[in-house]
């Protein structure tokens, strides 16, 4: 059985929806002063300060996890959003591990950045396949 590509990239969007909603939600409540680690990278930062970061984190995980909702309603149309997705989330990881090593580590740190990587990954994979599938060009021009 054969998954159409418009199936496969409506699943990533949805995917990405909600998993960028929860963190949306996490990063709300560390800037409300619960005292919780990112679910992100197992940071568990305190102070006015990061919780201010947090809440501006927030904002715009939120909006992200709503574009996200809108490039499902039309998949094919708007693929190129998950491209972008997987070079952001992708670079989140090595910028964290550039700049941020010596605060960041342990098994949050690792669990978050294998997650993120796998998630880059899937939705390229999914991008990319959808180029290669006539029924997705098919189904953009009509």
């Amino acid at each position: 059985m054969k998954i159409s590509s418009n199936s496969m990239l409506k699943f990533m969007f949805i995917l990405g929806a909600v998993i960028d909603g929860a963190l949306a939600v996490s990063w709300f409540l560390i800037a409300s002063g619960v005292r919780i680690p990112n679910i992100l990278n197992g940071h568990a930062g305190t102070g006015s300060d990061y919780q201010l970061a947090m809440f501006v984190g927030a904002m715009f995980m939120a909006a992200w996890s709503a574009l996200l909702v809108w490039g499902a309603i039309k998949p094919v149309e708007r693929r190129g959003l998950l491209l972008i997705t997987s070079v952001f989330l992708f670079l989140s990881v090595i910028i964290e591990v550039v700049f941020f090593s010596s605060m960041l580590g342990g098994a949050g740190f690792a669990f978050g950045a294998t997650k993120r990587i796998f998630l880059s990954v899937l939705a390229a994979a999914i991008y990319f396949y959808s180029l290669k599938n006539k029924e997705s060009h098919i189904g953009a021009h009509l």
